[in-house]
Formats: C-alpha cells, sequence, structure tokens
C-alpha cells in the first residue's frame, strides 16, 4: 500500500513536469513574445525584435539557445552509443545542428558589423544558404513533413507498435501537445494583425 501511494506520488509529479515541460511553458513563452511582438509598446518591440536587425533580438537568440541546447545534448549522446550506425547517425545530427546555428546567426556577419563600428543594419546581401532562391519555401515544406512525422505521427504510435526500429524513433507522447502549442501559436501570429494589432515592420511576413 505504502508503495502504491509512492508510485502514485511519482506519477503525479512527473507528470506535472512533463505539462510544464511539454506545453506550459512553450505556451506562455510563446504567447508572450507574439503579444509583445504586436503590443505596438516600442520597448516591447524592440526586445522581441528590434528595428535596426531583427537579428540583436530576443526571439532569435531564443532560437539560437535552443539550438545550442539540441547540439550539447546530441554530442553529449555520441559516446553512449555503442552500434556504429547509431552511433554515426547522432555525429551527422550534431553537424547538422552545427550548420544551422551558423545558418540562423548568419555566421556572425551582423556581430562582426556591429564590433568593427559599421552600421548593423540588416543587409540586403544574401548571408546564408536558406535565404537563397527558393530555398527557404522548400525547406519550411520539408520541415513541416518531418514535424508532423517526428512530433505528433510517431509519438503517438510509439506504444502501439512492436517494431523495435520504428520505436526507437518515437518521442515521449507528450511532445504531440508540444506541437499542438506550436501550431497555435504560429496562429495566434497571425491573428493579431487582423484584428488590427499593429505590426512590428522588423518581423513582417515572420510568423
Amino acid at each position: 500500500m505504502v508503495f502504491k501511494c509512492k508510485l502514485r506520488k511519482n506519477n503525479m509529479i512527473f507528470s506535472t513536469s512533463n505539462r510544464f515541460a511539454y506545453w506550459v511553458l512553450p505556451l506562455v513563452v510563446g504567447a508572450v513574445l507574439v503579444f509583445m511582438n504586436y503590443s505596438g509598446v516600442y520597448v516591447l518591440t524592440q526586445i522581441v525584435s528590434p528595428d535596426i536587425n531583427r537579428e540583436f533580438g530576443l526571439l532569435e537568440h531564443l532560437q539560437l539557445l535552443l539550438i545550442a541546447v539540441a547540439l550539447v545534448y546530441t554530442v553529449k549522446a555520441i559516446p553512449k552509443k555503442e552500434f556504429w550506425l547509431e552511433k554515426l547517425g547522432y555525429i551527422m545530427m550534431a553537424l547538422f545542428f552545427v550548420f544551422l546555428f551558423l545558418e540562423e546567426l548568419d555566421y556572425g556577419l551582423h556581430y562582426i558589423e556591429y564590433f568593427s563600428n559599421k552600421p548593423p543594419t540588416e543587409s540586403a546581401e544574401i548571408r546564408n544558404f536558406h535565404n537563397q532562391g527558393d530555398n527557404n519555401y522548400y525547406l519550411r515544406q520539408a520541415s513541416y513533413v518531418v514535424m508532423v512525422l517526428f512530433f505528433a505521427v510517431l509519438p503517438l504510435i510509439g506504444g502501439k507498435t512492436k517494431n523495435t526500429f520504428i520505436k526507437h524513433f518515437c518521442a515521449n507522447r507528450y511532445l504531440v501537445s508540444t506541437f499542438a502549442v506550436y501550431l497555435f501559436v504560429g496562429q495566434l501570429s497571425r491573428w493579431l494583425p487582423r484584428l488590427g494589432m499593429p505590426n512590428n515592420q522588423s518581423l513582417w511576413g515572420n510568423h
């Protein structure tokens, strides 16, 4: 009886921490950033994405932080993997996160301009791969497919399939709630300007 009570208590703590990590925190942070961006309050919009260059804003730096955290966890996982193919997969994933980090950082060119006393304005020059031609469109479409597969489909079937290979790619089912938050916050950023909320021009077209 004591064991059952402890088990229930641990499950409740686990469930509470999961709710906070997987959907409460992302929802609060995402919604706050969206309302700050469309608030029309100059100080708040400049925190999210300053007029001089959105790369210096909180939104872009939080994005870089998430990529950096993913990179650290991926690198830490490499020596723990025994099967060579799995180890190679994590190495490739780590290299992808390095590339993604540098792409989103624009390879640090705006920081170089800032510290060399050049005007840190957003240059018309293409600074990265994903903004060249139609690359951004195709990469976005591919990311939608990957997100639906890994953040919605696989977590939901993870507990139902007996295939160990498929289960290897099935994340925690709580990740589905994170994906739902992502969809909601994305739509919220589209609804607010339609309702007459003022746009932050430095993030125009970016949701």
